[in-house]
C-alpha cells in the first residue's frame, strides 16, 4: 500500500470510529424557514443550535429535539415534493459539536450509484444569497455533511463549507451548481479546509461531490491544513462529467503542506476539468497529486480543458511536491488543457517530482489529446526538478502537445530521464526556449540546465532484433554522464529528434580534453526504429536536449515530404578529435503515429573507448510502416573498441613542402608553353 493509501485508510477508520463512538440524537428539520422561535417548526438554524447546545428549540410540537453529548444527526422531512430551498437571512451558527447533516434523509432524495457520471437526486438546497457570509462552518469533528446542494455564498472568500477542525467528511454534495448539476450557482469558495485529516469525497459513487461553478473549487489553506484527502470528485464539470461548469480561478488550490489529491485506486480519481487552472500548488510543499483526470471528461475519452482563465492543467509554485508517481495508478492523465499540461513556475519551486503521467495523450499513452501549450514548462528561476527518472514506472509519456515536450526556460538541475517524448509541435526538450542549442567545446556556456551538450551518435545499426549504437560526448572535462538512448519512428523536423521509446542508458566519462565516447552498445528491441537519439545528464542532473537523429542502418526509413533536416555535424570540435560528418542524411518528415509504451530497461554501463570514430554514411531505404518497443536488457551493456574504418591520411610538413615545389614547377612549365 502506498503512503497516501495508508494515510487514507487510517484517516477513514479514525473518522468513522470517532463518529460511531457515541451515538447521539436525531433532530429533524421540517421547514425551509429561517426562524429561531417557539413557533412549532424546526428550521436548520434551530437544528444546528439544538445539536450544539443539547437543548430543544422550543416546547411546541414540531420544534427541534434536543441534541446530546454524542454525535447527533440532523435529518430533513420538509413537507411537499421536489427541491426545497433554505435561504438564511444571516450567517448560520457554526457547528461546535460533532454532527451529521444528512440531506439524503429528505423523502425522494438518493445518492449517486454510477461509477461514471452522477445520478444523485438532491432535494435540499442551502442558498447563501442573503446570508452575507459563509455557509456551513465546522468547528467540531468528526462532522459529516452529505446530500446537500450548497450555492451562492459569494461574500469575500466566503466558502459554502468551511472546515476549521479535523476528521470531517464532506461527501455526496453538489457545491456551486443547481440541484440538477448542470449550471453554475457558485460560491466564492466551494470547500475551504483549514485543519488536518479531512476527507473531501471518497472512493464510492455515493461519496462523489460535484464541486463546480465556484471561484475556487476546493481550497486547502494554512499551516494547519495537512494530511487532507480530496478524492473521487468531479471538480469543474457538470454532474455527468461531460461538459464544463468551471471553477473560475482553480479547481483545487493548495496553499498548505502534505495533502493528497486523488489516489492510486481508480475510485479515488478526481476529474478536475474545465477550470481556470486544474490544480494550483501555491507556496506549499509535500503535496501529492496522483491518479486524476486533469483536462478530460469523466470517461477519459475527450477534452474538457482547464485554462479558460489563462491557467494550466497543473500549476506548481511550491517545493518538493509530487505530480504522479511510480506506483500502479499513480500517474495522472493531464491532457486537453488550453495551455501547458504542467507548469513549474517561480523562484523556490524546487525539487518537485513529475513521474508516471500521461501528458497530451489518453491513458493508453498513444491516443492524441494534446495540451495547447508545452507538455511540461519549467520557468521562473527554480532548480532541481525531476521529470521522469531511472526507476521503473518513473517515465512520463509526453506527446502531441502543441508546444515543446519539456521546455526548460530557467534554472539548473532539472533531470529529464526515462520518458517517452514524441509528436510534439516543438522540440522534445528545449533548453532556453529558442530551438536547438548547438554544442560548444567543453560545455563552457551557461543557461537553463547549463545548456548541457547533447551526445553525437556516429553509428547505429539493426540486426536480429538488436540495435547497436556508438558515438561521442564533448562536455565538461573529467566528469561522469548518464547518456540515455531512444528509438523513434522518424525524425523531428528540426533534425534533433525526440525520444519515443526508451532503449536504455550508459555511463560516459569525459577525459581532460572534454571528450568521451560510447559503444558499440547493444539494445534488444521488438521491431526496428527508423532513427535513434540520445540525451546526456551531468552530475548536477542537468539534462540536455535530444541529439541529432541518426538513421539506423538496416531499418526502413520514413521518407515522406522532404524537409530540410540538418546533417549530424558536431560544432567546435577540439583538436585531435576526428570530425564526424555523416552524409546523405535521409529527409524524414515524422508522421504522428504513436508506438509502443516505453519500458524501463536496466542501465548498461559503457567503458570509455578511443575517440577518432570513423565516418558512417547511412543510405536511404524505402518507406514502411512499423512499430517497435525496447526489450528489457538484463545485466550490463557491453562496450568494445569501435572498429577503425576509413580514416583520411595526413601528410608530414616535408611532404607538403615537396608537393608545393612540384606544383610551382608545373605551373612555370605551363606558363612557358602558353
Amino acid at each position: 500500500m502506498t503512503s497516501s493509501g495508508l494515510l487514507r485508510a487510517t484517516l477513514t477508520v479514525a473518522v468513522l470510529c470517532a463518529a460511531r463512538g457515541a451515538a447521539g440524537n436525531t433532530i429533524t428539520v421540517n421547514s425551509t424557514a429561517d426562524t429561531a422561535a417557539n413557533d412549532g417548526v424546526c428550521t436548520l438554524r434551530e437544528a444546528i443550535t439544538a445539536a450544539n447546545t443539547n437543548t430543544a428549540s422550543g416546547a411546541m410540537a414540531g420544534e427541534c429535539a434536543a441534541g446530546s453529548a454524542g454525535a447527533d444527526t440532523i435529518n430533513f422531512a420538509i413537507p411537499g415534493g421536489g427541491v426545497h430551498t433554505i435561504m438564511p437571512a444571516s450567517v448560520l451558527p457554526a457547528i461546535t459539536e460533532a454532527v451529521t447533516i444528512n440531506g439524503y434523509s429528505q423523502s425522494g432524495a438518493s445518492a449517486n450509484t454510477l461509477a461514471t457520471g452522477d445520478n444523485a437526486v438532491l432535494l435540499i438546497v442551502l442558498d447563501g444569497t442573503t446570508a452575507g457570509g459563509s455557509g456551513l462552518v465546522v468547528n467540531a469533528g468528526p462532522t459529516t455533511i452529505e446530500g446537500l446542494v450548497i450555492v451562492n455564498f459569494t461574500g469575500l472568500f466566503s466558502p459554502g463549507i468551511q472546515l476549521q477542525t479535523g476528521n470531517n467528511i464532506v461527501s455526496g454534495n453538489f457545491i456551486g451548481t443547481n440541484a440538477a448539476g448542470t449550471a453554475a450557482a457558485g460560491n466564492a469558495v466551494g470547500v475551504s479546509v483549514q485543519f488536518s485529516s479531512n476527507i473531501i469525497g471518497g472512493t464510492t459513487p455515493a461519496a462523489r461531490n460535484l464541486i463546480s461553478g465556484n471561484n475556487f473549487g476546493v481550497e486547502l489553506n494554512g499551516a494547519l491544513a495537512t494530511a487532507n484527502t480530496i478524492e473521487g470528485n468531479y471538480i469543474g464539470t457538470n454532474a455527468s462529467g461531460t461538459a464544463s461548469v468551471p471553477n473560475v480561478t482553480a479547481g483545487v488550490l493548495l496553499t498548505s503542506n502534505n495533502n493528497t489529491v486523488g489516489g492510486t485506486p481508480a475510485a479515488a480519481r478526481n476529474v478536475i476539468s474545465g477550470n481556470g487552472t486544474g490544480v494550483l500548488v501555491n507556496l506549499s510543499t509535500g503535496n501529492v497529486v496522483e491518479g486524476n483526470f486533469i483536462g478530460l471528461n469523466a470517461a477519459g475519452t475527450a477534452a474538457i480543458g482547464n485554462g479558460a482563465g489563462g491557467g494550466d492543467g497543473v500549476g506548481c509554485f511550491g517545493k518538493s511536491n509530487t505530480i504522479g508517481g511510480t506506483a500502479a495508478g499513480a500517474g495522472n492523465v493531464i491532457s486537453g488543457n488550453t495551455f501547458s499540461g504542467i507548469r513549474i513556475q517561480g523562484v523556490g519551486a524546487d525539487s518537485n517530482v513529475v513521474q508516471g503521467n500521461f501528458v497530451g495523450t489518453l491513458s493508453d499513452g498513444a491516443t492524441a489529446l494534446g495540451n495547447g501549450g508545452d507538455g511540461i514548462r519549467v520557468d521562473g528561476g527554480n532548480n532541481n526538478n525531476a521529470i521522469g527518472g531511472a526507476l521503473g514506472g518513473a517515465g512520463n509519456v509526453i506527446a502531441f502537445n502543441s508546444g515543446v515536450g519539456v521546455n526548460v526556460l530557467s534554472g539548473t538541475g532539472h533531470s529529464i530521464l526515462g520518458n517517452s517524448i514524441f509528436s510534439n509541435g516543438g522540440l522534445g526538450i528545449d533548453l532556453n526556449g529558442d530551438g536547438v542549442t548547438a554544442n560548444d567545446n567543453c560545455d563552457l556556456d551557461g543557461g537553463p540546465n547549463a545548456l548541457q551538450n547533447f551526445p553525437v551518435i556516429t553509428s547505429a545499426s539493426f540486426s536480429a532484433g538488436i540495435v547497436t549504437i556508438s558515438g561521442t560526448l564533448n562536455s565538461t572535462p573529467v566528469a561522469s554522464f548518464r547518456v540515455e538512448f531512444f528509438g523513434n519512428i522518424s525524425c523531428d523536423p528540426s533534425g534533433n529528434g525526440e525520444g519515443q521509446t526508451f532503449l536504455g542508458s550508459a555511463t560516459v566519462i569525459t577525459n581532460d580534453l572534454c571528450n568521451g565516447s560510447f559503444g558499440p552498445l547493444a539494445f534488444p528491441v521488438t521491431g526496428c526504429p527508423g532513427v535513434v537519439t540520445a540525451t546526456a545528464t551531468d552530475p548536477g542532473n542537468d539534462t540536455s536536449e535530444f541529439s541529432a537523429c541518426f538513421p539506423v542502418n538496416g531499418c526502413p526509413q520514413v521518407t515522406n515530404t522532404p524537409t530540410n533536416i540538418p546533417t549530424n555535424t558536431p560544432t567546435n570540435t577540439p583538436a585531435g578529435v576526428a570530425t564526424n560528418t555523416p552524409t546523405n542524411t535521409p529527409t524524414n518528415t515524422p508522421t504522428r503515429t504513436p508506438t509502443g509504451t516505453p519500458t524501463n530497461t536496466p542501465v548498461g554501463v559503457a567503458t570509455n573507448t578511443p575517440t577518432n570514430t570513423p565516418t558512417f554514411t547511412p543510405t536511404n531505404t524505402p518507406t514502411s510502416t512499423r512499430t517497435f518497443t525496447a526489450t528489457p536488457v538484463p545485466g550490463t551493456a557491453t562496450s568494445t573498441p569501435t572498429p577503425v574504418g576509413a580514416v583520411v591520411p595526413t601528410l608530414s610538413p616535408l611532404m607538403l613542402v615537396l608537393l608545393a615545389l612540384a606544383l610551382a614547377v608545373g605551373a612555370l612549365f605551363l606558363m612557358r608553353r602558353s
